[in-house]
């Protein structure tokens, strides 16, 4: 049976006919012509294979060509379609099962058996020494890429940056779990769980990126040696070789349009580390405000009740449920909705922790637990769980428990969208390699299935919301199925001494801009408020010439937000055409160097955001296309003069100003 495809999606549609196989899904198309893998694939308006995408195969180390290519068709439903392709080369045959969910998601089963009978040669030696992938991408939508984890391990997550612009000598790296090479608004994910069939020599790259001339190459390298399992062995009917698998997902993004109310949500972030915290909301202030009073006077629709909310670690059990249902209530009278924490932990003091401990969570190859978050109110201890294992049931149930019983109006997940690394074979994570070491894998697709399921019980309500912190993990078959999600955390004491030295504006684009994903982001800064380090207006000038705001968690922040929340709403940014900085399209170009200036246009008007980070003057030059009037600037902390088609401003370093003007 089919299920109902959610909103926004459509149906997937899937044509196969001799020589040739279309798949068409939102926003996006497939098309594989006499091949084994998609000779076309366009999304967000435009082609983006240079060339078709090919499996190589080498035999003693040259390549022969797979021929007699037939398509099989399958089942064809609204939510998913499936077919398989069959070929030979050499003394090989190879199947491939292709999956096609609504979101775009090609899930790639590749089967490659010894197949000598009909070779030609009678030999069933197995020669296969060489094997990988590749996808030509145009130039000029791969100029970018994104891999993850950012280090040796996801579990702890390193400072560095693994988004940003293709360098000149390329990106080379080991096996990583999911990449993605595109540009600011699209490109090509690809996703595995395991390496575990992946057979390298020392010193082999699993996968490349050129970085030059017209076209990157996206490689993945599979083999460069006779597989383990045929080496030294001959294929006889008794004694049969089993095939090689290969398990891969493939998309290309966006995954769906991304929401035109993105610059609305103004969400407040209440980082309530223990319950008692909780009651600040309602304690009123020397003036007789609360802080809900005073978030709502600042335009705050939503507000985010971090993981102190719950007596549970990550399983939604407030302490005093009336209580915490009065809460929701006074939100709700001021018009504000409400985020309850959720996330990637099984905590010690929930009822099934001993008889289901050794089923949920995640274990290292040593059989180590991973993670251990301590909490004192009341005193617990949550280990990071696995998504493979059955907490998602357990996680959906608690879920919807909240939404119906105490009328939350969605969920702020941590780390529940990232497939974590694990070994626990007790739910099929992990594998023995060939030296007889337990290695861990990556729960791509069971975490996958976990959030598409997640999507559905949270949007059984209608404006259900999921944000999602997701600290550098930018996996689109994963990510696709968030509202929102909330980056930065990983890097911020990086982030706050080196600015952008560190976080360069390619990376930011990259990473933390969504529109390559299809789904909305807000930055994470930690204490972005006047006193601190980072203030709030150095966060916008950063995250708002992408688009893009950060997230007040320190009530000082709230006045200069609802400024800027203020003016992004009435101009209607979300519906407006966006000219971003990077592109010259001849509107605006700014003079000064290291100062951004993007973009807003409607209905004749313009909204211009600009930003300064050169700290070396204030006096900044930006020129138009015709000229300009001056109607209005936000917060109108700089000076502002138009003369003829140029305006020139005096504005600080890391003081944001949104200037209204028209051009004649």
């Amino acid at each position: 049976m089919s299920c109902k495809v959610p909103a926004p999606w459509t149906p997937v549609e899937l044509t196969v006919e001799p020589g040739r196989a279309v798949a068409k899904v939102w926003g996006r198309t497939y098309t594989w012509e006499n091949s084994l893998m998609p000779t076309s694939i366009t999304t967000a308006g435009r082609e983006i294979l240079a060339a078709p995408a090919e499996l190589h195969a080498l035999f003693d180390s040259k390549e022969a060509p797979f021929k007699s290519i037939v398509y099989i068709p399958f089942d064809c439903e609204e939510d998913k379609a499936v077919f398989t392709v069959c070929a030979t080369a050499d003394n090989i045959s190879v199947n491939i099962r292709y999956t096609i969910e609504y979101d775009g998601f090609l899930e790639m089963v590749l089967i490659v058996n010894p197949f000598w009978s009909f070779s030609g040669t009678e030999n069933n030696s197995p020669r296969l020494n060489g094997l990988y992938f590749e996808f030509p991408l145009k130039a000029e939508s791969a100029n970018l890429y994104h891999y993850w984890p950012n280090g040796e391990s996801s579990t702890r997550i390193a400072q560095i940056m693994a988004s940003g612009e293709v360098p000149a000598e390329g990106v080379r790296a080991p096996f990583k779990p999911y990449v993605w090479a595109g540009w600011e608004f699209g490109g090509l994910g690809i996703a595995s769980e395991t390496d575990e069939q992946v057979q390298l020599s020392p010193g082999t790259d699993y996968l490349t990126i050129d970085g030059s001339g017209d076209t990157r190459v996206l490689r993945v390298n599979l083999l460069n040696k006779v597989p383990h399992q045929w080496a030294g062995r001959v294929d006889r009917w008794t004694n049969a070789l089993e095939p090689v698998e290969y398990v891969y997902g493939i998309q290309a993004t966006p995954v769906k349009k991304i929401r035109e109310d993105r610059m609305d949500y103004h969400i407040y972030h209440h980082f309530c580390d223990d319950y008692d915290e909780t009651n600040v909301i309602l304690n009123k202030d020397e003036t007789g405000k609360t802080l809900l009073d005073k978030c709502a006077e600042n335009g705050v629709n939503w507000i985010v009740f971090h993981e102190g909310w719950s007596s549970v670690q990550n399983y939604g059990k407030a302490v005093n449920e009336e209580q915490f249902k009065t809460y929701v209530e006074e939100c709700h009278k001021r018009g504000i909705k409400v985020l309850v924490y959720f996330g990637y932990e099984f905590p010690t003091n929930a009822p099934t922790w001993h008889e289901k401990k050794d089923e949920y969570l995640i274990r290292t190859p040593e059989g180590d637990l991973t993670g251990g978050w301590q909490r004192n109110n009341p005193w617990q201890r949550a280990y990071q769980v696995c998504y493979a294992g059955g907490y998602g049931e357990v996680m959906r149930e608690r879920v919807r428990y909240c939404m119906e019983h105490y009328d939350v109006d969605g969920i702020y997940t941590d780390g529940t969208f990232i497939p974590w690394e694990c070994a626990n074979e007790k739910h099929g994570c992990g594998y023995v390699n060939d030296k007889g070491e337990r290695r861990h894998t990556y729960p791509v697709f069971s975490v996958r299935e976990h959030v598409k399921k997640l999507y559905e019980t949270v949007h059984e309500k209608k404006d259900g919301f999921i944000d999602t912190h997701q600290s550098s993990c930018l996996i689109a078959p994963t990510l696709g199925f968030a509202d929102s999600f909330y980056n930065g955390e990983s890097i911020q004491p990086r982030l706050q001494n080196e600015f952008i030295k560190f976080l360069n504006l390619p990376a930011y684009r990259t990473e933390y801009m969504g529109k390559n994903l299809g789904v909305f982001p807000q930055t994470l800064i930690y204490g972005v408020h006047e006193t601190s380090k980072m203030t709030i207006q150095k966060a916008v000038s950063l995250s708002l010439i992408h688009d893009v705001l950060p997230r007040p968690e320190h009530p000082g922040a709230l006045p200069f937000m609802k400024k800027v929340w203020d003016e992004l709403h009435n101009f209607g940014t979300g519906t407006a055409k966006w000219h971003p900085y990077w592109i010259d399209d001849g509107l605006v170009k700014a003079e000064t160097e290291d100062v951004f200036c993007s973009v807003y246009e409607k209905d004749g008007a313009y909204l211009a955001v600009v930003s300064s980070f050169n700290e070396k003057t204030d006096d900044v030059v930006l020129t138009f296309k015709g000229d300009v009037k001056i109607e209005k600037l936000v917060p109108g902390e700089a000076e502002a003069l138009a003369d003829a088609n140029q305006m020139k401003l005096h504005i600080k370093a890391y003081r944001p100003e949104l200037i209204r003007f028209t051009l004649a």
